[in-house]
């Protein structure tokens, strides 16, 4: 890989693997307190605003890295490509005027011209599934929230809110 393209991609791929080890450790804690979490639901539920203040946290807590990630899912195959046309430009410049190898030239080497895009684009792809799951997973947990809580609020005609739901919480 060429050096003006190949450190920031070096770079980007080490936090990308980061980011996505560090939202695997968070969904395996999220899942881990899960009793806790239902405590702490079973209180704020009482509280007026309190599920939808409880919500937008965990929003922020679970959104962390996708505005980063977001950017390396097209910034890492742009450097990859980069890089691939720098070393193809080399190549060019090696070859005879009459564009053939030099005298003992082989095309082993030339083969790693392309290198670039693929590293490019599998950071693109490891950066692409840690997205589309951290969002799926948000979205799921979020939404069941939702549900949870509009199942628990009293009926409409000062009925009760219904007692099996309240013991079904997360």
């Amino acid at each position: 890989m060429p050096l003006p393209t190949g450190v920031p991609l070096v770079a980007l791929s080490i936090a990308v693997l980061t980011v996505s080890l560090d939202r695997g450790r968070w969904w395996v804690q999220w899942w881990r307190s899960r009793a806790s979490r239902a405590q702490r639901w079973q209180r704020l539920r009482r509280e007026p605003g309190a599920g939808a203040r409880q919500r937008h946290e965990w929003n922020r807590e679970m959104r962390f890295g996708e505005p980063f990630l977001e950017a390396a899912i097209v910034l890492s195959p742009l450097l990859g490509l980069t890089g691939t046309v720098l070393a193809l430009m080399r190549v060019l410049a090696s070859l005879e005027p009459d564009l053939t190898l030099p005298a003992g030239a082989s095309l082993q080497g030339y083969g790693q011209v392309l290198m670039s895009t693929l590293v490019g684009l599998v950071v693109a792809v490891i950066a692409s599934a840690t997205l589309l799951t951290n969002r799926g997973l948000r979205s799921w947990q979020l939404e069941r929230y939702e549900r949870m809580e509009r199942r628990l609020e009293p009926a409409a005609g000062g009925g009760a809110a219904n007692p099996e739901v309240a013991e079904s919480l997360p």
